[in-house]
């Protein structure tokens, strides 16, 4: 359902810094995989999720979302069918405005504009029913600023947010980074169950191991703009914190670290 084919991606293009990342690089996820992808800083990991967003275009190669060629397509057009929740909490709503507005706006994501109002009493009550399983008490603060949202309840509000309406594919780019342990924790088991419950399409950066090990349905290691580690049902089940650890361990030596 998604294929990055012959994708090829340098930096500083041009320049004695030139670097190339992806040569000839493919890579595809098919419909409903939960994919954990680990791995160093520089090996490719968002790269991936810029490319697939369209926040970044590859120097050669395709882009093909269900079929269709979206390589040249803008990043704001892509949005409307890619969903994707950044490492910063504040990056994923309008930190001025109140949940219920930005949950409004969310759900009109590609929709004509007019004059009617934004917010009515039955979408506001069918918001609090939404945010209600969630258990971090949303649905009582319907008219609080999200500004004033700990950054736990913002990220899961930014979840929410990415996936309200219906979307191809999920990215989440290490979207518990910048979280404390406990709330990291809580928010990757609201993750999974969104991802389930939706049966989304998923990729997941993350530099937490154990996560990648416990969450999804395949793992991935890239290392210096290759897979070097692509495991999906049982294999991805065999998978252990120690042994990936390890191999990661290794990759880092390998480059001098």
């Amino acid at each position: 359902m998604l294929e990055l084919i012959d994708i090829r991606k340098s930096f500083n293009k041009g320049t004695p810094d030139e670097a190339v990342l992806f040569d000839g690089f493919h890579f595809s996820v098919e419909e409903g995989e939960f994919v954990s992808i680990v791995g160093s800083n520089g090996s490719g990991k968002t790269t991936l999720l810029n490319l697939v967003a369209g926040s970044m275009q590859p120097d050669a190669g395709r882009i093909l979302l269900r079929g269709q060629d979206i390589t040249a397509q803008k990043e704001f057009v892509r949005a409307r069918r890619i969903g994707r929740v950044f490492q910063d909490p504040a990056l994923g709503a309008a930190g001025h405005m109140t949940i219920a507005e930005n949950l409004a706006i969310a759900e009109n994501k590609g929709k004509p504009f007019g004059l009617s109002a934004g917010l009515s009493k039955a979408r506001v009550a069918a918001y609090r029913d939404l945010l209600h399983p969630l258990g971090l008490g949303l649905e009582d603060r319907m008219n609080v600023p999200v500004g004033a949202l700990s950054g736990g309840q913002r990220q899961v509000l930014t979840l929410v947010i990415a996936t309200l309406t219906p979307v191809d594919v999920l990215l989440l780019d290490e979207h518990t980074a910048a979280l404390d342990p406990k709330t990291a924790e809580q928010t990757m088991v609201l993750t999974d169950r969104i991802v389930r419950e939706k049966k989304l399409t998923t990729l997941m950066v993350t530099h937490n191991l154990r996560f990648a090990e416990q969450y999804g349905t395949r793992l991935c290691m890239f290392d210096k703009g290759r897979v070097v580690l692509d495991a999906a049902g049982e294999a991805k089940r065999a998978q252990k914190v120690d042994d990936l650890l390890a191999m990661f361990n290794a990759i880092s030596i390998e480059c001098g670290n």
